[in-house]
């Protein structure tokens, strides 16, 4: 058989990709280019204090995922991210992981960013996408548990607006499991009772 070589953009054919936006070579009007696209899309937080392995700080970036709905070659969005003023593209083969990737929530050694600050459009869905695996919901249902006892909440609806305003990350777990979190705090709350009457 008759070796083919294959074209550049032939080898690379995916249907999300990736790539760096820097704030000071950026148009001002880079997101509506992106949302001009009309494909989902979803920008991180801006990486203001990322730091090299020598310990200098990284220039403030973004990382850009574009989710295209048929396969892109290399060269189809170069063309995109060029308007972007942006490095080459990457193919990405991991979308959950990349979006993980814009909070550094599996890397706590790297600074870590607000899920609030995460932007998207195109109706990419960011809370698929930082879904918790099983190990994680684990974990994050035993910091609540442990918040609960430390602070001796007692009311489900003090821990609810706790959630909604300072740990958004736990929203989600949180309305999954409403029936154990409920039950836990009112074992809190009767055994705060029954101490104070031990007490009294």
């Amino acid at each position: 058989m008759a070796n083919i070589t294959k074209r550049k953009d032939e080898r690379k054919r995916f249907l999300s990709w990736v790539c760096i936006i820097y704030p000071e070579s950026a148009p001002a009007n880079w997101k509506e280019i992106v949302g001009d696209l009309k494909i989902p899309w979803a920008c991180s937080p801006l990486h203001d204090r990322d730091i090299r392995a020598n310990g200098e700080p990284k220039k403030p970036h973004w990382h850009l995922l574009l989710s295209f709905r048929s396969v892109k070659t290399y060269e189809q969005v170069k063309e995109i991210t060029d308007k972007l003023n942006a490095p080459s593209p990457e193919e990405c083969r991991d979308t959950r992981g990349q979006v993980r990737y814009f909070l550094h929530l599996d890397d706590p050694d790297k600074a870590q960013y607000n899920r609030a600050d995460i932007q998207a459009g195109g109706g990419f869905d960011i809370e698929n996408a930082l879904k918790a695996s099983v190990t994680e919901e684990e974990g994050i249902l035993d910091e609540m548990c442990e918040f609960i006892e430390v602070n001796w909440i007692t009311e489900f609806c003090d821990f609810n607006s706790y959630v909604r305003k300072e740990k958004p990350n736990w929203r989600t777990i949180l309305r999954k499991n409403c029936f154990y979190i409920s039950q836990v705090i009112k074992s809190q709350r009767h055994k705060q009772r029954e101490e104070q009457m031990r007490n009294s």
